[in-house]
């Protein structure tokens, strides 16, 4: 800790000072498009944050968004190291229970669904050297989302640079970290347009888990006047290697952390994904109060994954998913109303298969899952008085999730199901004084199960699991806004959800790596949230975030024993992040110091394996001019012995996915304008 102590005190002390800052927007009076009806971040009856772009892109390595979401209260993930199973981002406890991708938690990309829409959504086709900005929503949003909303998380690409210019950027680090990135764009008459491409390869701390991935994206934009904007979005990725090196027990732990699973070695496991996307958009706007907002896109995604067993360990599938949207927006003296529908789409050819050592072996799955949704919702919000804003809104969702099976010999499995939600929402904001603003909300959440969960069933049989239910959850939250002269600004909030039905993994000693779902009766998460930021003097920024909660099974009770009043696996009861930026405005020097927690938690249901609490010290320092940038960084600078990923509930106490140590990187970057 005195290490760590001087290090926090030292690299501010090196440097001059500048007033730009990089940081966490939370607290700053900027504008949130995430809640749909653009609101002021600090008028707003909803927990939002935002993280612009230089501190999401500099003199990071770009891999993961754990990078950056760290900074944001409330938001708690794992796995940033095993790229077949992709981060797992919990957002006050909602999105745990991933086994792989995103669960719970509705991702947008240029106000474009990157979830699919049974609530599914993978972050491999995403290029962080092209984001421009992240918004957070930290609760329940289904009034505004639909299915799986959670919290939502929502990122912008850069947008077309006003002259022409070029970008390359060369980083290289331990475990055979290499990335290569080019961009270009500009803009003529009443045109922009905006094409990057980034390879990445990284052979990875343990063994078996190396990846290569390849990235395009473009965006072409037309303004012909100021009132029209039309927007064209592409994106592509292409990886044709994610191993998977697995969990180990404790004691293979011990033996050697840097290892792989035995049968993830002999069965080869990992995953292969190409996927392609078109987004189209365009926006009028009349008088100034007056806004119409269409949307409509097309993705298709097509995915291979080996698992380490034999019996259907091989699975593939073609997706494709679709839909369009629009929003009508007014706004006069007073009050803001805004109505619009979502239709969508998705359709998965699902085949499962023998794996044979590494091999396809006999099939023994093959069948079509779809999932349709229209949702149809209304926003309004209402200044009675200058302090008092009040909002509010609700959504009516239809969804069908359907199954056709074509694998006969086991019998037929098809069928189809139906469900329909009403999600209402309320807030309320209260204006105490110029520098102190109250607000509180209650909203409502349902979560159908995707269509992944649905179709791994315990008799490895094809079909819907039908016992799956979908899990409703009614939350509300209260929170404290406030700035203070000197550059210093805080916020807390209060959250509380009770979820019905609760959808919850565990996996079988026969399928190791593979997780099957249950519902369990109800749970509780609740918590508090802090966040702070202050700039004591030009070009040095401090910031502070801290996240008390307890996640909790009320009623649950499984044929393995009951685990009502447990823990809910994979989070902590605790976890928080400290940070110190400096930046000299003349000679271009940075740098940046930040300090992760995470408190102890559970790996299983029953609350019976703890997993230790751990902290990790990253450090960051460059210099940046107007066209060359060069910078070093080092993530685990301690090297703490650490957890990255947890197999929750696994089965044969294999639960554990060791972390590196300390792991260091650099690379340089110039700009052509």
């Amino acid at each position: 800790m005195k290490n760590i102590r001087f290090l926090l005190l030292l690299f501010p002390a090196l440097l001059p000072a500048q007033s730009d800052s990089t940081r966490l927007d939370t607290l700053r009076a900027v504008t949130i498009s995430a809640t749909r009806l653009p609101a002021n971040a600090n008028t707003s009856p909803l927990a939002v944050s935002a993280l612009e772009g230089r501190y999401i892109r500099e003199a990071q390595p770009q891999l993961t968004l754990q990078e950056s979401l760290a900074t944001v209260p409330g938001v708690f993930m794992l796995n940033d190291a095993n790229f077949a199973q992709d981060l797992r981002i919990a957002i006050r406890g909602f999105g745990a229970r991933a086994a792989f991708g995103i669960r719970g938690i509705k991702l947008l990309l240029d106000g474009i669904p990157e979830s699919a829409p049974d609530g599914q959504a993978q972050l491999d086709n995403l290029d962080l050297a092209t984001v421009g900005r992240i918004e957070v929503l930290r609760g329940a949003s289904s009034g505004l989302y639909g299915n799986a909303s959670g919290g939502v998380i929502s990122i912008s690409s850069m947008p077309a640079p006003e002259q022409q210019s070029g970008y390359v950027r060369l980083a290289g680090g331990r475990f055979g970290f290499r990335q290569l990135h080019a961009a270009g764009g500009g803009s003529f008459k009443k045109n922009g347009f905006r094409l990057s491409v980034s390879h990445l390869g990284l052979d990875g701390y343990r063994a078996h888990a190396a990846m290569r991935s390849t990235l395009a994206n473009g965006q072409w934009t037309w303004a012909p006047d100021s009132s029209r904007q039309f927007k064209i979005l592409l994106n592509y990725v292409n990886s044709p290697r994610a191993d998977d090196p697995g969990a180990l027990t404790l004691a293979q732990v011990g033996d050697d952390r840097r290892a792989a699973a035995a049968t993830n070695l002999r069965y080869d496991a990992g995953e292969s994904v190409q996927q392609g996307r078109i987004g189209l958009a365009y926006e009028k706007k009349w008088r100034k109060n007056q806004r119409l907002r269409l949307r409509g896109y097309s993705t298709w995604r097509d995915f291979e994954n080996r698992l380490p067993f034999q019996n259907g360990g091989q699975a593939a599938f073609q997706r494709w998913f679709a839909g369009g949207g629009a929003q009508y927006d007014v706004e006069q003296k007073n009050w803001r109303f805004s109505s619009g529908v979502d239709l969508d789409r998705q359709a998965d050819q699902r085949q499962r298969y023998d794996n044979l050592d590494g091999a396809r072996g006999t099939q023994s799955l093959d069948q079509q899952e779809t999932y349709t949704s229209a949702g149809l919702y209304t926003l309004a919000e209402w200044t009675p008085a200058p302090r008092w804003t009040i909002s509010g809104g609700g959504r009516v969702d239809l969804v069908r999730l359907a199954v056709d099976d074509f694998f006969e010999s086991d019998g037929l499995q098809s069928g189809h199901s139906d469900y329909r939600r009403v999600s209402p929402w309320g807030g309320l904001v209260l204006r105490l004084n110029r520098r102190l603003q109250a607000y509180a909300n209650a909203s409502t959440n349902f979560e159908t199960p995707t269509l992944a969960e649905l179709s791994a069933r315990p008799d490895n049989s094809g079909g819907f699991n039908e016992a799956l239910r979908p899990q409703r959850t009614l939350s509300a939250e209260i929170g404290l806004r406030g700035q203070w002269p000197l550059g210093f600004a805080w916020e807390v909030a209060g959250f509380r959800a009770v979820t019905r039905d609760e959808l919850s993994p565990y996996e079988l000693v026969d399928f190791p790596g593979r997780t099957f779902y249950r519902n369990a009766g109800e749970t509780l998460r609740a918590g508090l949230e802090l966040a702070l930021r202050w700039l004591p003097v030009r070009g040095l920024e401090l910031g502070l975030n801290y996240t008390r909660a307890a996640f909790t099974y009320r009623q649950y009770e499984t044929p393995a024993g009951n685990f009502s009043g447990r823990m809910l696996p994979g989070l902590p009861q605790d976890w928080g992040m400290a940070e110190v930026q400096y930046r000299h405005a003349r000679s271009g020097i940075f740098s940046r110091v930040q300090w992760r927690y995470s408190g102890r938690f559970f790996a299983d249901d029953a609350n019976a394996v703890p997993v230790d609490a751990y902290a990790l010290v990253n450090l960051r320092l460059g210099y940046s001019r107007r066209h060359l940038e060069i910078f070093l960084g080092a993530d685990n600078v301690f090297g703490a012995g650490y957890f990255n990923n947890i197999r929750l509930n696994a089965g044969g106490g294999r639960f554990y996915e060791p972390g590196s140590g300390a792991w260091f990187f650099g690379g340089v970057a110039w700009r052509a304008e």
